[in-house]
């Protein structure tokens, strides 16, 4: 199991207990990065942190915890040498990692990059039509592509201006 995975497996019942969801956790070793992107973890449509976002002292309550419990954890000595920890927002072009963050966003544009090319593309922008478990369906050019979440390599959200 990669670092960031073990990490991600350790912090993520933390956040959500402190109302924080961990979106996606990206270790660049040779930057000796650990990037943490998070928001706020939905509770209902009342909470009035979610419609504010991520503030800069949720990051840097998130970056104190995370740091004690890598400290606590050992996960320091899974790490080369020294790095850096940096705790954001994930954006208005968040990742879209896990299937419930595709279902949260149906209806939005998408900005994939698949494993493997298909009809000699590799690259899609397009409506997220529909997600499910299994996989997403987006509006690419007028037609309509299945991909199952193992096809996708990376996905995000592209930033609609003037819209809302």
């Amino acid at each position: 199991m990669a670092i960031a995975e073990k990490i991600e497996s350790a912090v993520r019942p933390v956040l959500l207990g402190e109302g924080f969801d961990l979106v996606m956790v990206e270790h660049v070793s040779s930057s000796r990065i650990l990037r943490l992107f998070i928001d706020v973890a939905e509770i209902d449509d009342t909470n009035e942190s979610k419609v504010q976002g991520v503030s800069v002292d949720d990051c840097a309550k998130v970056s104190r915890l995370v740091g004690d419990l890598m400290l606590a954890e050992g996960f320091e000595d899974s790490i080369a040498g020294k790095y850096t920890l940096e705790v954001s927002s994930p954006g208005l072009d968040r990742p879209l990692v896990r299937p419930r963050d595709f279902v949260r966003f149906v209806g939005s544009m998408v900005k994939l990059q698949t494993r493997v090319s298909r009809d000699g593309r590799g690259r899609f922008v397009g409506s997220l039509l529909a997600a499910d478990d299994d996989g997403i369906q987006v509006e690419v050019d007028g037609c309509e592509l299945a991909f199952v979440y193992g096809e996708i390599d990376r996905a995000r959200l592209v930033p609609q201006w003037g819209q809302g």
